[in-house]
């Protein structure tokens, strides 16, 4: 009950912050983030360090990480953009090697030698992105481009293209 009420509270202040967007019930958007006008998000959509273009849509449970997404855009339930990486010049790819900052119980290293930083995405006005699709972070997404449901985006995708499947 407790919980209920504090998301409550959270998009009541959402709903303030941001007069002319639609924010259904668990969505939130950090301090970092911005929407722009008539823009929306659905139900547990997660919004941090972005910003959302004006009429543009996150539909359920997606979420985006330091991604600036243009308006009129498309986003399907269940995507992700924004996706860290692991180091790939370590011993392991395992936080137990690299990062004693983790909820973890053991490490091998008595500090915090790989940090992740992540790139800002980008994603231009009216594209269309697919239910569940993957977006890594740093990339590119050109102006009208449509991404398949599903799809792994792993590079830059050029404005008006169809991409669809993994690499």
């Amino acid at each position: 009950m407790i919980e209920q009420a504090k998301q409550l509270v959270r998009t009541f202040r959402l709903r303030k912050r941001f007069p002319t967007s639609v924010i259904h019930r668990g969505a939130f958007a950090d301090n970092a983030s911005s929407l722009g006008a008539y823009s929306v998000l659905f139900r547990d959509a997660v919004v941090l360090g972005s910003s959302v273009g004006r009429y543009t849509y996150v539909q359920a449970e997606s979420a985006l990480y330091n991604t600036d997404v243009g308006a009129f855009c498309s986003i399907a339930a269940g995507v992700t953009i924004g996706l860290g990486a692991h180091p790939t010049h370590m011993v392991a790819s395992s936080p137990v090697f690299y990062d004693n900052q983790q909820p973890l119980p053991k490490f091998f290293t008595p500090t915090q030698v790989f940090k992740e930083v992540l790139p800002r995405t980008l994603v231009g006005a009216d594209v269309w992105i697919g239910q569940g699709a993957m977006i890594k972070a740093g990339v590119t997404i050109g102006p009208g481009a449509v991404i398949g449901a599903g799809s792994v985006v792993t590079r830059d995708i050029a404005p008006y293209t169809v991409a669809a499947g993994a690499p």
